[in-house]
């Protein structure tokens, strides 16, 4: 997601038991079937990730059997020790799987139903109207604490709470949407999710987690580390990119059920393999977990469901402070691929990374893992112009200052990178093009490969212009009509302002941008895909309308 939209995995955190000693890990098992990709698995972590900084441990395993094993990077700054693949990491909002995955043990023996009163469970009115499901799958409508302005960053993150504590946090917060409405990822909801499986069990959440799932499955260093003088005990995280630092400071009781635990890559690929093989759950509540909702066809309960590279993907992703993490599934190929990253802001995400890789294992190298190759100007000049995706939309490559641009109409632009053999990949994405040309050499048109896809779509070259929207200058009374405050998520307000160079946004915790005019009643911003309308039969505009990735949201005014 870019600007003005709340990034879809905020806090993604984990949790287990402490262990007491270490004995475990020398019975780690290394890879039991060699890989003829492993020369290029190493050479795309030796490009992506520098040795002397915070680094990534990796897994790859098929059918079970560990195909690769690798770890870049360093564990401690300081001391420039090596990442290793022993090595404890948060693996955030993973986590969510292995909580919605205990919560659907519970309903198969019959101590609780998806369709039950979260308030009945918890005795607490304030839920009466949120199912279990709902909590699961991110439908419940609560407020998700991890978007009040400024929470994740000061000294509130810091407090050890306990799971009532924490729930009174977001409680009283007005709902985002009626249960069963849309669908928003919700950290507030796998607390409750957690304060589910107390109730039920009379355990904390994470020792019924240890007991139910990881024990029986020898998952011995996945655990909920609270004691930073015990071994073993999660590496230290780190954030910045070029200035590094140690991450801001937070109590691991906040992320409870929605991102505590913490594992070794390892673990977490024989997690997924034990889910996705059945060894977990039976076929039926497993289906369950991989069901999407009607608002929400990419998202199960703690998974998301998708497609790459032609197999059924399933996926989720973590992030926390001082860490990253990505775990895929591709199911008709039983591969399993798991990257942890001990920085927050590392050099490449693991969910790059875990796709690169899979593409990798399954003889499918994307050309995004190609080096950039120098093209000239009156090549990149050639590309310019418009291209005709279908009857209403166009794709526009954009040459500007020695470099090319790919923008979907109505969309925010990427950067194109050249790999050779007229391709482009676009720049921090699994996207890419390829040119097509007659036999005089003049440019036809693009197959247009979206990430993990398979099949490209064509664009036809339609004209060597590129149609930019329409500019218009707006009164001073114009613009001041439509400045004010907008909220689009409870905590999560947009900005306008007038300022002396012109219209400006702001989304909370995020830095202004210049706002074009298309009329009186329609503001854009082409770079970042954003267009606001205003309803033109108002004096004072009592909501705009958030136009972005295809998606149309209300924002209602919040201020006079």
């Amino acid at each position: 997601m870019v600007r003005l939209m709340i990034s879809a995995l905020a806090l993604t955190i984990g949790l287990a038991l402490v262990l007491p000693n270490t004995s475990w890990f020398a019975d780690t098992p290394q890879p039991t079937s060699a890989s003829q990709h492993t020369s290029a698995f190493d050479a795309l972590l030796s490009q992506s990730i520098n040795a002397d900084k915070p680094g990534v441990t990796v897994v790859i395993s098929r059918h079970g059997e560990v195909i690769y094993q690798a770890s870049r990077g360093v564990a401690d700054v300081d001391t420039k020790r090596a990442l290793a693949a022993d090595d404890l990491l948060l693996i955030g909002s993973i986590t969510k799987q292995y909580a919605a995955a205990a919560v659907l043990k519970l309903a198969a023996e019959g101590q609780l139903a998806l369709s039950d009163s979260v308030g009945t469970l918890l005795a607490d009115e304030r839920f009466n109207d949120v199912t279990v499901a709902q909590l699961l799958n991110h439908t419940s409508g609560i407020a998700s604490y991890t978007s009040i302005p400024g929470y994740m960053m000061d000294e509130r993150i810091t407090r050890d709470l306990t799971t009532a504590e924490l729930i009174e946090v977001f409680a009283e917060l007005p709902r985002d949407f009626a249960p069963g409405e849309r669908w928003a990822y919700n950290n507030s909801g796998y607390v409750l999710v957690g304060a589910v499986i107390e109730a039920v069990t009379g355990m904390p959440w994470h020792a019924y987690i240890d007991q139910a799932l990881l024990q029986p499955l020898a998952l011995k260093a996945t655990g909920y580390y609270t004691d930073a003088n015990s071994q073993p005990y999660p590496i230290q995280g780190y954030t910045g990119g070029d200035a590094i630092a140690p991450a801001l400071p937070m109590s691991i009781t906040q992320p409870h059920a929605a991102g505590a635990l913490a594992a070794t890559a390892l673990d977490v690929d024989r997690w997924q393999y034990a889910l996705h093989s059945g060894k977990v759950l039976s076929a039926a509540w497993y289906t369950q977990m991989v069901t999407p909702t009607e608002v929400m066809p990419n998202y199960g309960f703690g998974l998301g469901l998708g497609n790459f590279l032609g197999q059924t993907l399933r996926e989720h992703s973590g992030g926390i402070h001082g860490f990253v993490s990505d775990g895929i599934w591709l199911e008709e190929s039983q591969l399993s691929v798991v990257v942890l990253a001990n920085s927050d802001t590392p050099q490449m995400s693991p969910s790059m990374l875990t796709k690169r890789l899979a593409a990798i294992a399954l003889g499918q190298a994307l050309p995004i893992d190609w080096s950039a190759q120098p093209l000239a100007a009156e090549a990149l000049q050639q590309l310019h112009g418009s291209y005709q995706i279908d009857a209403d939309t166009q794709r526009y490559l954009i040459h500007r200052d020695g470099e090319l641009f790919s923008q979907r109409q109505g969309g925010s632009e990427s950067k194109a990178i050249y790999v050779g053999n007229d391709t482009f990949a676009l720049q921090d994405s699994l996207a890419y093009f390829s040119v097509k040309r007659d036999a005089d050499g003049a440019v036809q048109g693009v197959d247009f490969y979206q990430a993990g896809a398979v099949t490209p779509g064509y664009a036809e070259k339609v004209s060597d212009e590129v149609v930019t929207r329409a500019v218009i200058e707006l009164t001073e009374q114009q613009a001041l009509r439509l400045t004010g405050d907008y909220q689009l998520q409870p905590g999560f307000v947009i900005q306008i302002r007038l300022t002396a160079s012109g219209l400006t946004a702001q989304a909370t915790g995020q830095n202004a941008f210049a706002l074009a005019a298309a009329s009186a009643n329609e503001l854009y911003n082409t770079q970042f895909g954003i267009t606001l309308e205003f309803a033109a039969d108002e004096a004072v505009p009592t909501q705009l309308i958030l136009l972005q990735g295809g998606a149309r949201m209300p924002a209602p005014r919040v201020n006079d």
